[in-house]
């Protein structure tokens, strides 16, 4: 089971623009590949050009090592099974009939399906949950449930190589997982070859292992997610400036797009945040605070913290410790002097362990010196405190004088009242 698929000098044009332009890969048997690039860079078309739907000016696909143009329809319909982008239903048929069309490349003119064709009609329905749809006509589907129809037809298949266009366009969170759950498990337990165009980056990285990044019709990079995931391809096939971090439950590479500091009307000047500790729960207010154009400061993090490559990326100051350790004098002062910079202080729903506690004594110093200090999300702190001290401790604070913020969307409201200072 599964297919190697080869690409070689690939060359495609509409209407005299190049849209494929000499691109090369392979795709080893058995790889669970993500095609990633821009809108316009080629995934789709070169989806089209493997699944024969458009014809290339040049070059050659290659099945197991046999050119694509030697195989009949029905012998590259056993090959390789497509789920396109959109999925058109003009003609009145149910569910069952649309899936069981997947039988038509093994079954001889005329000939009719047997029993064991019925029974992976159904198994094929149950995988990708629409079983109970069965009856129904596709004409009366939203675009979500024809989505997944059209992917049961393509199990039914039982094809060497899945090929996924968008697949996850129309589906909601629960069943883009779903589908290319049920396409991981394809790959793992039927070693079937998997190609799909995705253009959620990160929705790419949870269920992919092999990436090829397409930037105008030309395969940029190919490999591991270390590999072709990286801020300078990001920029160079996206246009777009951005970091990348390890998501601290599940440590999968993440890209956050890095927005353009912006003037905010009736602000020439922004304020100066320093934004309290880091981690995946940080990164959301740093990234609204600098799109704001608010000028940041953060800490106390770690060299691996994902706020403290964000820090870096943007060139921002900030106190870096050793991790799983508590700072000693110098970070508490390095500290304790950005904050008295700022023109006030943001705490994050961050996770409170002992490692952190002792932070909040630098943090409580500030307050009783004037300093403005925000708490967000203090309802749900229990759920984050693992040291058995942090409501108290953070309730101290507000009755020194700290502002709790219900929702990070109460933010703006706060930085634009505070506007601009000299600090620093």
């Amino acid at each position: 089971m599964g297919l190697n698929i080869e690409v070689h000098g690939l060359k495609l044009a509409y209407d005299a623009q190049p849209v494929l332009e000499d691109t090369n890969f392979s795709v080893e048997r058995g790889d669970l590949v993500a095609l990633l690039g821009a809108n316009g860079a080629g995934k789709s078309t070169l989806l089209r050009c493997i699944s024969r739907i458009l014809k290339p000016n040049a070059g050659h696909i290659m099945l197991d090592g046999t050119e694509l143009k030697h195989f009949d329809s029905k012998e590259a319909a056993r090959k390789m099974a497509v789920v396109p982008q959109e999925t058109t239903a003009d003609f009145d048929f149910t569910v069952e009939d649309i899936v069981m069309m997947g039988r038509f490349p093994y079954l001889n003119r005329f000939q009719k399906e047997d029993q064991s064709d019925r029974e992976i009609v159904q198994r094929s329905m149950e995988m990708t949950g629409v079983a109970h749809l069965a009856r129904r006509s596709i004409t009366a589907l939203s675009g979500g449930e024809k989505q997944r129809v059209i992917m049961a037809r393509a199990v039914c298949q039982q094809p060497e190589a899945l090929l996924l266009d968008e697949p996850t366009a129309n589906l909601d969170i629960g069943y883009q997982s779903m589908l290319l759950e049920l396409a991981a498990r394809l790959n793992r337990e039927q070693e079937v070859t998997v190609i799909a165009a995705i253009h959620d980056i990160n929705l790419a990285v949870h269920h992919f292992n092999r990436f090829i990044l397409l930037s105008g019709g030309r395969v940029m990079s190919a490999g591991r997610a270390e590999e072709v995931i990286t801020p300078d391809n990001i920029q160079k096939s996206y246009g777009v400036p951005a970091t990348t971090y390890r998501h601290p439950l599940h440590g999968v590479l993440q890209v956050s797009v890095v927005r353009e500091k912006t003037r905010v009307e009736g602000h020439t000047k922004r304020p100066v945040v320093h934004v309290i500790g880091g981690g995946e729960e940080a990164l959301p207010v740093l990234e609204l605070l600098i799109g704001r154009g608010c000028r940041l400061s953060v800490g106390p993090v770690s060299a691996q913290d994902s706020g403290c490559r964000f820090a870096h990326f943007h060139s921002l100051p900030v106190v870096i410790v050793p991790p799983f350790t508590s700072m000693n004098g110098v970070h508490k002062e390095e500290h304790l002097e950005l904050m008295r910079k700022s023109d006030l202080v943001v705490v994050p729903p961050i996770p409170f362990g002992e490692g952190n506690l002792p932070i909040f004594e630098e943090v409580e110093a500030v307050l009783k010196e004037g300093k403005p200090v925000y708490l967000i999300d203090l309802a749900g702190v229990e759920k984050r405190d693992y040291s058995g001290h942090a409501p108290q401790l953070l309730k101290n604070l507000v009755q020194r004088g700290a502002v709790v913020l219900e929702k990070l969307e109460d933010l703006p409201g706060v930085v634009d009242r505070h506007g601009g200072s000299d600090n620093g």
